[in-house]
């Protein structure tokens, strides 16, 4: 049977790291553990907030024209959104599925971070080609009948992103404990 360049790469990587982590990680199972946090994290958080901006697009589609200062920067924050949890996930993915001892779940979950990769790119760069595009004109519209930005009243809506946050590092702890 022939296997191909990435099985063969990752088999060797996966017999000299006993298949803790990819070989980039292996050596330092505090990095592991920080990565596996961090990249939990962003995809849940970034689902949070594409998800967030979704429903409030899709409930303000009868009556906000797309060109609105608002429907614009709803359209950012999804898109925001979409580059980070597509970012952290395809990541996230790939490293809880290291130490699965199965090559070719690992080869296929490696393919499928390398087409995530780009679309998460791609996100980023629309996210970031219309922040610039709209930059003008937001900023024209925030001035108009400038109001008070009263964040601290908005604290407790922080809990759930709080919460994801330490059920990420108690999981990437424990994962990494136990191996």
């Amino acid at each position: 049977m022939n296997a191909t360049a990435t099985s063969n790469y990752i088999g060797e990587a996966m017999r000299s790291t006993a298949a803790l982590a990819p070989p980039s990680l292996a050596d330092n199972p505090g990095l592991l553990a920080w990565n596996l946090f961090v990249m939990t994290a962003a995809m849940c958080l970034g689902l949070m907030m594409a998800g967030k901006q979704a429903r409030r697009i899709w409930a303000a589609r009868a009556f906000d024209h797309p060109t609105d200062p608002v429907s614009i920067y709803r359209f950012v924050i999804f898109l925001a959104g979409c580059a980070v949890a597509s970012r952290g996930g395809a990541e996230a993915i790939s490293l809880w599925s290291w130490s699965s001892g199965d090559a070719h779940t690992i080869e296929r979950v490696a393919e499928l971070k390398r087409w995530l990769d780009p679309v998460s790119v791609g996100c980023g760069f629309l996210w970031m080609a219309l922040h610039i595009l709209a930059e003008p004109m937001l900023e024209f519209q925030l001035r108009k009948a400038p109001l008070p930005v009263d964040m601290w009243s908005r604290w407790p809506q922080l809990r759930r992103p709080i919460a994801i946050l330490a059920v990420s590092l108690a999981m990437a702890t424990a994962a990494v404990g136990l191996r």
